[in-house]
């Protein structure tokens, strides 16, 4: 019964702090660079603007036009964004490990 509360508030708690990494970029994203983000806000098949442009933001910072930017505070947030994701995730798995075993 805990188990499933545990990881129940873990995902909770990832949602909210990925979601808190997501609306900084755009944040900076519309600040620094509006056009790249009137392009990456453009919700062609009507499914949502911002999974539209969630997705298309992650694809621009990978291998799009704005990782070739030399903007320091971009990849700064960039960077934080994917350790939270890898920290995170190192945590559940030591969690629900330890439920396992213990």
């Amino acid at each position: 019964m805990y188990m499933g509360l545990v990881i129940t508030t873990l995902m909770v708690l990832f949602v909210y702090f990925r979601a808190k990494h997501v609306n900084e970029i755009k944040a900076h994203v519309a600040e620094t660079y509006p056009e790249v983000f009137t392009r990456l806000s453009k919700d062609k098949m009507k499914v949502g603007v911002n999974n539209v442009f969630v997705l298309a933001l992650e694809e621009s910072l990978k291998c799009g036009e704005l990782s070739k930017t030399q903007d320091k505070r971009l990849h700064l947030l960039t960077k934080r964004m994917r350790d939270f994701d890898t920290r995170f995730m190192a945590v559940s798995v030591i969690v629900m490990i330890s439920y396992a075993f213990f």
